[in-house]
Formats: C-alpha cells, structure tokens, sequence
C-alpha cells in the first residue's frame, strides 16, 4: 500500500511547478540572423544543422540500452539513460550552433516591445483672474 512517503513527494511538485513558470517567463526569444538571408534560407540552413547534429550525436555518444548490463540493479541503467538523452541533447544543440555559425549567421536577442505608459496629459492653463471695475 501506499505510505506517508507519497505526501513528501507532492510537497516537493509545486515548488518545482513554480520554478519552472517563473524561468520559463526570464527566457529571452532569440533568432538566427545572416546579412543576406531570408526567413526560407534560414530555416533551411537551421533544418540541416540540426539533422547533422542529431545524426553525430547518435554515431559519436555511445547508447547502452536494452540488452545492455544484466545484473541486480535494473534501476540504475534507467538512471544513465536519463542522464544519456541529457547530454545527448545539450551535445545536439551544441552542434547546431557551431554549425550555424560557421554558415555565418549570429544569433541574437529579440527585444520584446516597449510599451511605455501613456503620458500625462497636460492640465489645462489657469486662467489669470481678471478684474472688472
């Protein structure tokens, strides 16, 4: 059955649920940029950076899957597969990267819109009091 464990575990979820809304809304928008390039030309270049990258990610990073390591600890190859796509992927963007920049395109900060406040609007002129006599 269930123990009191459970209820440790559900404390620790909206913390992370938290954290996660709030680093999600701090990151910046970025875009690669080249002189000379259009939107179609970028994309195209982007595509076949990435498929390179994930084709010498899966040749060069070693995969130890199922079949691999019969022995008294199943959970710890769970474990390194974990740890396995995590680097995979942080190798795959790597690469992506490298390989954009040597295409000659920089990436860059989108800068969200500015929107300013109103301004105030003026308040109208008194009028100097005038003096019939």
């Amino acid at each position: 059955m269930l123990g009191s464990d459970h209820i440790i575990v559900m404390r620790k979820i909206p913390p992370f649920l938290l954290l996660l809304v709030l680093s999600a809304c701090s990151i910046p928008e970025t875009r690669w940029e080249k002189a000379g390039a259009d939107e179609q030309a970028t994309k195209s270049d982007l595509l076949t950076c990435r498929q390179a990258a994930q084709q010498e990610t899966f040749i060069s990073t070693p995969y130890y899957g199922l079949g691999y390591g019969f022995g008294p600890y199943p959970g710890r190859f769970h474990r390194w597969n974990y740890f396995y796509e995590s680097d995979r992927l942080y190798a795959q963007g790597r690469l992506t990267d490298f390989c954009m920049r040597n295409k000659g395109y920089q990436l860059v900060t989108i800068q969200p819109p500015q929107t300013r406040p109103p301004a105030p609007t003026p308040a109208p002129a008194a009028q100097p009091p005038t003096t019939d006599k």
